[in-house]
């Protein structure tokens, strides 16, 4: 019953017309010092102290002529640890959509990539986080059909994760707020669609948040999950070397939510559906509106991320 509350809310949220990017992480959050399996003492450092990864894969069930196929691939390197408290990590993810339009019905179409480097600090009762993301999406295979949409949107970012547990209900996970300054932004488009907003070289920020729940059934390895997320990005009125001194002329939000089955032994096993609106899908030169429906297969390490 929790979970589909939480997709009731979510639907809710997302029924207004609504825009922004996709990241590739939106429906995972990371965070390396969950792993406590090589404890420290305080002031004792461990150098490249965890390596964790996940991975999912699916099909859409409804979507746009470019969405059939979803693979998302990420990492995440602990590069050095600070006692139990403080972590400095390298991380990185793809976002590879393919479309239905040839023999086989796999047409690789774009790749949506970004990495970056990320300091978690925990406080004892919630985590900061704040790094640096560099994202970048390309097209595949664009020359046979003449449309192409380059994309780069490089940020500075800060999170704020409260871990979430309601004993009573049996629930545990987190939620996160969430911040990012754009600080290098492109939007290259062939052939050129200058009057078709929104532009991503116009991004001056974005604010969101997410809430990753987990709940055990009858057996404690097996249970279910919900992932909901949303963000506002917000949009200058030009193209500037400095984002920040933009005057915000246009709000955009967007949002998503994921549910499903989790079987948990050495990794996390998720079997699940997802619904997603996405106003500007990224791809063509014309941004597109889309409603966005999977089913999804995803391993994922507890031990380092929600």
């Amino acid at each position: 019953m929790w979970a589909w509350k939480v997709f009731a809310a979510s639907v809710l949220l997302c029924s207004a017309v609504v825009r922004a990017q996709r990241f590739p992480d939106r429906l995972i959050l990371l965070n390396p010092l969950l792993d406590t399996t090589r404890p420290l003492a305080a002031g004792e450092l461990g150098w490249m102290h965890s390596l964790a990864g996940w991975g999912e894969f699916g099909g859409y069930l409804r979507g746009d002529e470019e969405h059939a196929w979803i693979q998302r691939l990420g990492a995440i390197i602990e590069l050095v640890r600070f006692g139990m408290h403080s972590s400095l990590s390298f991380a990185s993810e793809i976002e590879f959509i393919a479309n239905p339009h040839n023999d086989i019905r796999f047409n690789p179409r774009a790749v949506f990539w970004q990495e970056g480097f990320l300091f978690t600090h925990y406080t004892g009762s919630h985590y900061w986080q704040l790094g640096y993301y560099h994202r970048c999406k390309h097209d595949v295979d664009n020359l046979t059909i003449g449309r192409e949409r380059s994309l780069i949107y490089g940020s500075l970012l800060g999170k704020y994760i409260v871990p979430v547990r309601l004993a009573d209900a049996g629930i545990e996970g987190a939620a996160a707020i969430r911040g990012d300054l754009y600080t290098i932004r492109l939007d290259a488009r062939t052939p050129p669609s200058d009057n078709q907003t929104p532009f991503v070289d116009r991004m001056i920020g974005s604010l969101g948040g997410s809430i990753h729940l987990r709940r055990p059934l009858a057996a404690p390895w097996i249970g279910t999950y919900a992932v909901g997320w949303m963000f506002a990005n917000f949009y200058g009125d030009r193209s500037s070397t400095y984002p920040v001194a933009d005057r915000v002329r246009m709000v955009t939000i967007h949002g998503g939510i994921a549910a499903g089955i989790s079987i948990t032994g050495a990794a996390h096993f998720r079997l699940g559906v997802t619904y997603e609106y996405l106003a500007d899908t990224g791809i063509n030169p014309v941004p597109e509106r889309s409603h966005l429906l999977s089913v999804t297969i995803a391993v994922v390490n507890p031990q380092a991320m929600w």
